[in-house]
C-alpha cells in the first residue's frame, strides 16, 4: 500500500469486531472522511470524502462507493452483508473506476476474506453480552487432499434484543443473524489455483421506519404496527488464477441473489400528535429480489516486477424486481390496494488498464483508464392493470474513466504524489416512483467529477512510525438526490453540482515494545452548487450526512501476565471514534449531532496461545447517535444507532 499513489485506509478484522452487527459502521469509524449512513436494512450506504447519495439512493446502483469482496462488485443491497471471516478491508479514497468499475466517484471499500489456502485454522468463539446480546462463530479450515485440494469454512449465529421502546409493540432494533463463508481451493496443477466459495446470510429485525428526533425518554417509537424486515443475501464465485513466465491471468465469475421483504408502518402516533393529524395505521410492505451475474478477465504483471500492470475486461447484469405497496409506490387512491411491479435490468460492460513506470531512480508515473457501456432497462406494471400506472423506459450510455499519477520517492522510506482522475456514475431511475398517465420519466443524469490529489508517505524508524496525509478538491456535477418532500410528504428525486475539499491525516507509532498507537484525522468542507434541478435553492448548503471532522485513535498493548502469577499474555485495547455535526438534508433544516464513541477490550491468552478469555465493551458512553436524518412532513425524524454493550467473550482453537 505504501508504494499506490492515493489515500488508503487498512481496516483489521479487529476493528470489525468492534461491530459484528454492522460492519459499516466500523469501517467507517475506522477511517477518516468515510461515513456510513444507515436509514434501515438494506438503505444502507457509504460515502468517502463528501461525495455521496445526496439523501437517500434512489436505487441500489445509486451510489458513490465501490464495494467489493474478493473482486466481486456487490450492489447496494449487499453492502450490509455480514463481514465473515475477513482478513482486511481496504478504504480507497478517490474515484476508482479504472480497476473498480462504475459508481466509484468517492472511492471503492475492497474486502478480502481468509481464502482456502491450506493453513490448519480451527477456532471456535462465543460471546454474551447485555441487551440479550450473545454470538457464536466457527472456523474451520485447512488441508483436505495434500498437494490438491484446500477447504476453509465459517460460520456465524448472533442476536441482540431491540433498544427501542415502543408505545404499542415490542422493543425495536432487535436482529438476529445467521451466516455462512466457505471454500475449496484446488492447486493439483501447476501454476494454477482454482478457487470456489459461497456465502449465505439472513438477516431479521425490527427497526422502525423513523423516529422522532428530541422526543422525552429518545429513542422511543410511536409506530402502530411493528415493523419487519428480512434481508437473505447467498452467492457464489468462481476464481482461476495462473501463473505465465512473465504474467499473471486472473478468472472471476460471480452470481449473487439478494432479497429484501420488510412490512412498515409510516404512521407513528408521536410524529402525529407533534402535527396535529389523526394517527391512522398505514402499512406499506416491499419485496425486492435482485439477481447479479458478474465476469471479470485480467492480466497483471507478477509481484515484484519493476513496471505495475493490469488490463482487462469485464461484464455485469443485474435483475431487480421490486413489489410495493405503500404510498410511495402508486398513487392515491390505489397506494393501500395495488401492488406496484418495478423490473429494472442493467448490463455493464468495460475495458480497463492501468501501469505504473518508473522514470529513473526517483520518479514513478501511473496512468489507467476504463471505458465502460452502460445499458438500463426500466418496465413498470401493477396488480389491476391500471394503464395509467403502467409504462417502460430505457437507456444507454458509453463513458471513459480514468486516473494519472507522479509519485517522487525521496527516500526508501518516503515518497510524495500528485494525482488527478475522474469518475463517472450510471444513469439513475427512481425506484420509488409509477408512471403518470402511461409516461415513464426518462433517467436522471449520470454523476461525474474530476479529483484533484496530493499526498506524503513514510515509514520511518524502521517501521516504527508510520504516517500518510493527502489534501484533495472533488467537483462533481449532477449528484443525484432522492429525499422526502414535506410539502408532498412522498420522496422526490433531483439533481445537483457540489464540491468537497479537505484532507487526511493517519499514522502509527510503535511507542514500545507491545505497545502501538493508532490515529486518524480527517476533515472534509463540501457545498452544494448553483447548478441542477433545484438550481440555487440551497447553494451553499453543505452536502447531506457529511461531517467537516472525523477522528479515530487508538491504543494496543500487550505485556506477559507473570506480574499476575499466570502464564501467558495479558492485552488491552481503547479506542476512540468522533464524527463531528452534519446537515441531515438538502435544505440543511436541521444537523445531526456529533457523537462520540469509545470501545475497550481486555483479554488474556494461555501460553500456548490457544485459549483467550476476554471482556469488552462497545460504545461506552451509550451515544444514541443519528446514522441518518430527514424532514419528515416538516418534523425532525432520524435513525438510530444501538446503545452500550458490554459483555465476555472466549475463543478457543485447536
Amino acid at each position: 500500500m505504501s508504494k499506490i499513489p492515493e489515500s488508503i485506509t487498512v481496516v483489521s478484522p479487529q476493528d470489525l469486531e468492534q461491530n459484528p452487527f454492522d460492519p459499516g459502521a466500523a469501517i467507517a469509524h475506522n477511517a477518516p472522511n468515510v461515513q456510513w449512513d444507515s436509514r434501515a436494512i438494506g438503505q444502507q450506504f457509504f460515502s468517502i470524502r463528501g461525495i455521496s447519495s445526496l439523501g437517500t439512493p434512489a436505487n441500489y446502483s445509486d451510489g458513490t462507493v465501490a464495494f467489493n469482496i474478493d473482486g466481486v462488485p456487490n450492489s447496494m443491497m449487499s453492502a450490509s452483508n455480514v463481514l465473515l471471516d475477513v482478513n482486511r478491508v481496504e478504504v480507497l479514497r478517490g474515484p476508482q473506476g479504472t480497476l473498480w468499475g462504475t459508481n466509484a466517484l468517492g472511492g471503492a471499500i475492497n474486502v478480502i476474506t481468509n481464502q482456502p489456502d491450506g493453513t490448519r485454522d480451527i477456532h471456535f468463539t462465543t460471546e454474551v453480552g447485555t441487551n440479550g446480546y450473545r454470538m457464536g462463530d466457527m472456523v474451520v479450515g485447512g488441508n483436505i487432499i495434500p498437494d490438491a485440494l484446500d477447504g476453509r469454512m465459517a460460520l456465524r449465529f448472533a442476536h441482540q434484543n431491540g433498544d427501542v421502546s415502543s408505545l404499542f409493540t415490542d422493543d425495536l432494533d432487535k436482529r438476529d443473524i445467521a451466516a455462512f463463508r466457505g471454500g475449496l481451493r484446488f492447486t493439483g496443477i501447476d501454476n494454477t489455483t482454482v478457487t470456489l466459495t459461497g456465502s449465505y446470510l439472513h438477516d431479521e429485525g425490527n427497526a422502525p421506519f423513523y423516529l422522532l428526533a428530541n422526543t422525552p425518554q429518545f429513542p422511543i417509537s410511536g409506530t402502530l404496527t411493528e415493523p419487519n424486515s428480512v434481508t437473505t443475501q447467498g452467492g457464489a464465485t468462481l476464481t482461476v488464477e495462473r501463473q505465465f513466465d512473465s504474467f499473471m491471468l486472473t478468472s472471476i465469475s460471480a452470481f449473487q441473489r439478494n432479497e429484501l421483504n420488510s412490512r412498515t408502518d409510516n404512521t407513528d402516533l408521536l410524529l402525529y400528535n407533534a402535527l396535529g393529524y389523526p394517527a391512522v395505521s398505514s402499512v406499506g410492505t416491499l419485496d425486492d429480489k435482485e439477481n447479479i451475474f458478474s465476469q471479470e478477465l485480467r492480466l497483471s504483471s507478477l509481484p515484484g516486477s519493476p513496471i505495475r500492470w493490469t488490463v482487462g475486461v469485464s461484464a455485469l447484469r443485474s435483475e431487480l424486481n421490486r413489489a410495493c405497496i405503500s404510498a410511495q409506490c402508486a398513487p392515491f387512491p390505489y397506494f393501500n390496494s395495488l401492488t406496484m411491479n418495478t423490473d429494472l435490468n442493467t448490463t455493464s460492460l468495460g475495458l480497463f488498464g492501468d501501469i505504473s513506470i518508473p522514470l529513473g531512480e526517483k520518479w514513478e508515473f501511473s496512468i489507467g483508464g476504463r471505458l465502460s457501456h452502460d445499458a438500463i432497462d426500466l418496465s413498470i406494471g401493477n396488480s389491476q392493470a391500471v394503464a395509467g400506472l403502467t409504462g417502460s423506459n430505457s437507456t444507454s450510455q458509453t463513458y471513459p474513466t480514468g486516473r494519472m499519477a507522479l509519485t517522487y520517492k525521496w527516500t526508501d522510506d518516503v515518497r510524495t504524489y500528485v494525482s488527478l482522475a475522474r469518475g463517472h456514475a450510471t444513469q439513475v431511475y427512481p425506484l420509488f416512483g409509477y408512471p403518470v398517465n402511461g409516461v415513464v420519466s426518462p433517467p436522471y443524469p449520470a454523476a461525474t467529477d474530476w479529483t484533484y490529489e496530493a499526498g506524503i508517505k513514510a515509514n520511518l524508524l524502521n517501521d516504527r512510525l508510520e504516517v500518510n496525509a493527502s489534501v484533495f478538491h472533488n467537483d462533481i456535477k449532477n449528484g443525484v438526490m432522492s429525499y422526502p418532500d414535506p410539502a408532498l410528504g412522498a420522496f422526490v428525486t433531483t439533481y445537483q453540482d457540489y464540491q468537497t475539499s479537505g484532507f487526511e491525516l493517519q499514522g502509527r507509532v510503535l511507542v514500545a515494545d507491545g505497545l502501538t498507537f493508532t490515529g486518524g484525522v480527517g476533515y472534509t468542507y463540501s457545498e452544494l452548487g448553483v447548478n441542477g434541478a433545484i438550481l440555487n435553492t440551497v447553494a451553499g448548503n453543505g452536502v447531506p450526512n457529511v461531517p467537516q471532522w472525523t477522528v479515530t485513535t487508538g491504543l494496543q498493548h500487550t505485556v506477559s501476565a507473570s506480574f499476575l502469577n499466570l502464564p501467558g499474555s495479558l492485552s488491552s485495547a481503547v479506542q476512540y471514534q468522533f464524527t463531528g455535526s452534519r446537515p441531515a438534508d438538502i435544505d440543511d433544516s436541521f444537523e445531526l449531532k456529533p457523537y462520540h464513541i469509545v470501545d475497550a477490550r481486555l483479554g488474556w491468552k494461555n501460553g500456548t496461545k490457544d485459549l483467550e478469555i476476554y471482556a469488552f465493551g462497545r460504545n461506552l458512553l451509550d451515544q444514541r447517535y443519528a446514522t441518518y436524518g430527514a424532514l419528515y412532513l416538516g418534523v425532525e425524524t432520524v435513525a438510530v444507532a444501538p446503545g452500550r454493550t458490554v459483555g465476555l467473550g472466549v475463543t478457543k482453537s485447536f
